[in-house]
């Protein structure tokens, strides 16, 4: 069942959207404030729906921060407004609403919206992407951008922590990190049973020898060594997923 979460400005109608999804959908609805929203979330929604009415800039705090949370930033969203709050909302969250209905809008409306976004969500298989080099990161975020849904992090225990409440279709993840390396990553996310299957792939620079065999002794569904072109990391990574 997809997951779903409703964010209201309205009370009485985010329990009427809660009420109404939650037989097709697994629903968490919270109210829009200024708020921490990530400490509240119990579910990795597939779909976010935010409900909004007179909207100002105080308003959208919470859902400022949580919109930029590696996490959620590709969830799609779907924004229930008028025209001056959609504007209003644009203007101080990013990324933008990937779906847009009036506050007039039916149910059934609504629903489609949904189906379309989730839909379309399905259809591209997502990537986390684990290296704490700046540089690195965001050159292959940029090569795998426009084919794949991508998330990066810069450290092991920022992916377990991601992979708490997000389960990728790949982990391509650096051999040689601080605090945790690659192939304690590794072992830590194969400890966790519902990510047992995900094939993880390394890609790194480091040539030191006991590193690479650590990490190989893992049996990784892949090994690759930076620098990389992208027609071959592509081709690698439909290979495996």
């Amino acid at each position: 069942m997809e997951r779903l979460l409703i964010i209201s400005s309205n009370t009485q109608k985010m329990r009427e959207l809660q009420h109404f999804f939650e037989g097709d959908y697994r629903v968490q609805a919270l109210p829009l404030t200024n708020g921490n929203i990530m400490n509240e979330l119990t579910v990795a929604p597939d779909c976010i729906v935010v409900h909004a009415e007179t909207l100002t800039r105080t308003k959208l705090f919470g859902i400022m921060d949580f919109r930029e949370q590696e996490s959620i930033i590709n969830v799609p969203l779907l924004l229930i407004a008028d025209d001056a709050d959609l504007e209003i909302f644009k203007q101080n969250v990013k990324p933008a609403p990937d779906y847009v209905v009036p506050l007039d809008a039916s149910m059934r409306d609504i629903r489609l919206g949904i189906e379309r976004l989730c839909a379309t969500s399905e259809k591209i298989k997502s990537i986390l992407v684990v290296d704490d080099d700046s540089v690195s990161l965001k050159l292959v975020k940029s090569y795998l951008d426009e084919t794949y849904k991508v998330n990066c992090v810069k450290s092991g225990m920022l992916a377990l922590k991601f992979l708490e409440k997000q389960r990728p279709d790949l982990i391509l993840l650096d051999c040689y990190m601080p605090e945790m390396n690659g192939a304690q990553t590794l072992q830590h996310i194969r400890s966790m049973p519902n990510l047992k299957r995900v094939p993880v792939v390394f890609l790194t620079g480091n040539s030191d020898r006991n590193m690479v065999m650590n990490c190989i002794s893992l049996h990784p569904s892949g090994f690759l060594v930076k620098p990389i072109k992208k027609e071959d990391l592509l081709a690698k990574l439909k290979q495996v997923i």
